[in-house]
């Protein structure tokens, strides 16, 4: 070894590093002695060259560095080389699929700092239970990266929260508005300006940002009326399936699996996850209004020059604007076209036969954009066969797509830049199994009167006007429209019964209703040329789409455009045809809201109804049997038509403390939000509902029924249920309510009780023999008034099964007659409460029910009335049966009132 020794002076005593001090346990003195001889050996063996002012820790970090930067170095090299292989698509960012299934994204540096949005869809699945195809599990959540030398970082961006950035309390507002981190990832390579990230685990792994597996809030569960699935993720049976690249846009496939519970043991979700750039150019906003039903995204402005914060919503819609070259004549009034159609691409999976009639659906909305300044703005398409541009997975492009699965259903989500409400994509997915839906609709609704629906197979010509129905509705909620679940109470029966109404304006004024079938026309009625079915797009649909698309002269700012919109309104005042109804849930209070239903009769349209029920039932086997065949299919089809008649009860139900919601504004005469039935509207709706319960032995004949495996059970549920409305606390505070809004024309509440129990115990007070109907209907009504008074615990009485409560029969006949049949629409709120919300519903809870103070005397009272009435019964009783019922009765009453 060669040894080179340089000597030098320096003013500055030379610092020896500890490290060079051999660690001798000894004393300071001892020390000084070696040191001089230390240095000297360390001098004459250090193979390198001193410098002034060098020192061994300076060495040492340099070392450390150099070997670090090498290590780097070949770490980078390494890692290029393990991606040599791997499969490599180029759009948004570079994707990287490893044939060990590790997945790499290359970042561009471009991309920091941009909007972007995570959407998060569901591909195919196992079971339905919680998802289905197509369905978004999340709302799409609008992201943005950042880096420091170590690693990239997402963040979630703050999109509800707006401020004006010149406010003084802008800085402010910065400070606690930050973007949050949801997710860092650790930069791989750098490479041409890209920051190579590895995403394996966030697309691959049980992330809880994009999970399929749902953690439902108490008021998510409420509103959905089901639990979420509880499932244990497994990587053994995950990974990333496949991968998609477009320019502005890249999609990640990933198949991921679960263990649940014993009912659903393995469970398995393939999830289509894109990350999609947000236009650059933002779309001009339109506020939302309550009195035109669009989806919405919520906003909260703050500002110095308000007090407090501003609520406010935008509406959902398409970017749609004209030509450059067109634009003064469209102001003028001349139809333009769209700088950029809305184009819906058709399933190829779509039988021929069908194709015709999803297509015209679609198009039946370019009358809506006429109205709005445009010609040809919606426009269906097949899936090109030729075209290397087109993928149905670019979630940019907007299909109609075809699930072959046992679900029975049909819906139209979409996903939206929530900066501004631009839709940006949507689909419909249409589920093979509508088809029964549509079957059983159709048949209950309009059999008595249409001859070419007696029939296990409709002609192809029968199902294509529901087909079309169903498309036009599905591309109305892609469009951005709501439920408009009030529109058909604007029709009265004779217009329902009127082939020139009809003809023109079919079932109801919105095809966004549930009206499916006009089940009030008679037979013959269809002879004569009386139209069954929806409108192509209703008169509401047209002001609807005229409302959320017109542009206006002057380009107004968000708030400056208020009156213009308000004007468009208020050209329809009065006129029911304009009208939106949000829809109810959590149950029913105002029955002009409602689903399934038809007329502002609901009455009269429902004795119609069932006056053809009981034809269909008259030739049931003959119309709905298939000879050879075992009854299970005929049994659905039998409880098809019950539930039709339960749709019927549970449309007269809510006249029973009703009440009519009007959207009001301040300073213009609207009258008010809320609306009480009168006195008279309640007896009718009584009387009725007790006429039908009582007169429904048609509906369940023991020829039929006799076949069956297990004896029907509906009929007791719905007198349970009714006799439940007539002494639900909420209800009973409603009909409280309405008569000190109006003494005139209300109900007192206890004369209401009074007139609910004659008509529950007429039979006995006419001294007739009891059949089952009138015992269950007495029972239910004795347990239901025990339990409102208190009696059953002051007393220590043990009443009846919990079966029989009526309340909860009531509740739970209201959520399923409330619930759509279809629940179609992409409403994520259902899923994570009301935070989220982005539609606007009546939400049919936190009424106040009648006090306590109220309740329990008026119910004690009631019992005390029907036992002395059972005490004149008793000894006059026509026959054993009811005698004996009247003796049990009373000795209950008398524990109870002791």
């Amino acid at each position: 070894m060669q040894l080179r020794v340089t000597l030098f002076h320096t003013r500055k005593p030379l610092h020896i590093s500890t490290n060079l001090v051999p660690r001798y346990s000894t004393n300071y003195m001892i020390a000084k002695k070696v040191i001089p001889i230390a240095i000297v050996s360390m001098i004459m063996v250090l193979p390198f060259q001193s410098r002034a002012g060098f020192s061994e820790d300076s060495q040492s970090e340099k070392n450390k560095s150099e070997l670090t930067d090498k290590k780097e170095e070949n770490d980078s090299d390494s890692f290029k080389k393990s991606l040599a292989e791997a499969k490599v698509l180029h759009g948004l960012m570079d994707i990287y699929l490893k044939k060990d299934g590790k997945l790499f994204l290359a970042l561009p540096d471009s991309i920091y700092g941009s909007d972007l949005m995570l959407v998060s869809r569901v591909n195919s699945i196992s079971h339905t239970k919680d998802l289905v195809a197509g369905e978004m599990n999340v709302n799409p959540i609008v992201i943005r990266f950042t880096k420091d030398p170590i690693n990239v970082y997402m963040h979630i961006v703050q999109d509800k929260a707006e401020i004006n950035r010149e406010d003084p309390i802008a800085a402010s507002y910065n400070r606690n508005f930050i973007d949050p981190i949801v997710k860092g990832f650790k930069i791989k390579s750098t490479e041409d300006g890209k920051d190579f990230i590895e995403v394996t685990d966030f697309f691959k792994g049980n992330e809880k940002l994009i999970s399929p597996i749902k953690d439902l809030s108490p008021i998510a569960m409420l509103l959905s009326g089901k639990k979420s699935i509880d499932a244990t993720y497994y990587e053994d049976g995950s990974a990333i399936t496949s991968v998609k690249a477009f320019p502005d846009n890249i999609m990640i496939e990933s198949r991921l699996a679960y263990t649940t519970d014993k009912v659903y043991e393995p469970y398995t979700v393939s999830m289509a996850r894109s990350i999609i750039k947000l236009p650059a150019t933002p779309m001009k906003s339109r506020l939302q209004d309550n009195r035109v039903g669009y989806f919405y995204e919520a906003k909260k402005l703050y500002s110095s020059e308000i007090d407090g914060i501003k609520d406010y919503q935008i509406i959902d819609r398409f970017r749609l604007e004209p030509k450059e070259e067109d634009m003064g004549a469209y102001f003028l009034g001349q139809l333009a076209e769209p700088k950029q159609k809305i184009v819906f691409y058709v399933d190829s999976a779509f039988p021929d036969k069908w194709r015709g009639a999803v297509k015209e659906g679609i198009e039946y909305w370019n009358r809506g954009f006429e109205a709005a300044g445009f010609k040809n703005a919606i426009e269906a398409r097949d899936y090109p066969k030729d075209d290397p541009t087109f993928d149905a997975d670019d979630i940019r492009k907007n299909c109609v797509r075809y699930c072959v699965t046992p679900t029975a259903n049909a819906m139209g989500p979409s996903y939206v830049d929530p900066r501004t409400g631009e839709i940006l994509g949507a689909d419909v997915i249409w589920y093979h199994n509508v088809l029964q839906l549509l079957h059983d609709w159709k048949f209950t609704q309009t059999g008595a009167v249409d001859p070419r629906v007696r029939t296990s197979v409709f002609p192809d010509s029968v199902m294509y006007e529901s087909l079309t129905y169903v498309t036009a509705h599905e591309i109305g909620h892609c469009l951005g429209l709501m439920h408009n679940m009030g529109a058909s109470y604007a029709y009265t029966i004779d217009n329902l019964r009127d082939p020139e109404f009809t003809q023109k304006y079919g079932t109801t004024p919105s095809i966004m209703d549930y009206a499916r079938n006009n089940y009030v026309a008679q037979p013959g009625d269809f002879e004569r040329g009386v139209k069954l079915t929806p409108p192509e797009i209703g008169v509401y649909d047209i002001h609807a789409i005229n409302w959320g698309y017109r542009l206006l002269p002057g380009n107004p700012g968000l708030f400056e455009e208020i009156q213009a919109l308000d004007s468009l309104i208020r050209e329809h005042d009065g006129d029911p045809m304009y009208e939106f109804g949000a829809q109810q849930v959590l149950g029913l209070m105002d029955p002009t809201d409602q689903t399934e239903d038809l007329s502002n009769d609901h009455i009269g349209a429902g004795t119609l109804a069932i006056s053809n029920l009981k034809i269909i039932m008259d030739h049931f086997e003959e119309w709905a049997g298939e000879p050879g065949e075992n009854y299970e299919n005929l049994e659905k089809k039998y409880m098809a038509v019950v539930n039709q008649f339960g749709r019927h009860i549970g449309h007269v139900i809510p006249y029973i403390g009703g009440v009519q919601f009007k959207e009001v504004r301040q300073g213009k005469g609207d009258g008010h939000a809320r609306n009480y039935f009168s006195k008279a509207d309640q007896q009718r709706a009584m009387q009725w509902l007790m006429s039908q319960i009582r007169d429904c032995g048609w509906l369940e004949p023991g020829s039929l029924t006799a076949n069956f495996e297990e004896p029907p059970s509906w009929r007791r549920k719905i007198e349970r249920s009714v006799v439940g409305c007539f002494t639900s606390p909420v209800v009973l505070g409603r009909i409280k309510k309405g008569y000190e809004s109006d003494p005139v024309h209300g109900y007192k509440v206890e004369d209401f009780i009074d007139d609910a129990m004659a008509a529950v115990f007429d039979a006995s007070y006419k001294n007739k023999s009891l059949d089952d109907t009138e015992l269950n209907l007495q029972s239910v009504a004795i347990l239901a008034l025990a339990k409102a008074s208190g009696m059953d615990n002051l007393n220590n009485v043990k009443l009846a099964d919990s079966a029989l409560d009526a309340s909860d029969a009531f509740n739970e006949f209201v959520m399923n007659v409330s619930s759509p049949s279809l629940a179609c629409s992409q409403t994520p709120d259902y899923n994570f409460g009301l935070d989220n919300q982005r539609a606007f519903y009546r939400i049919a809870l936190g009424d106040n029910p009648l006090p306590q103070s109220e309740m329990k005397p008026l119910m004690t009272h009631q019992l005390q009335s029907i036992r002395t009435l059972y005490k004149k019964c008793v000894s006059k009783a026509p026959d054993f049966k009811t005698k004996e019922y009247y003796k049990y009765q009373l000795r209950i009453l008398d524990q109870l009132l002791k």
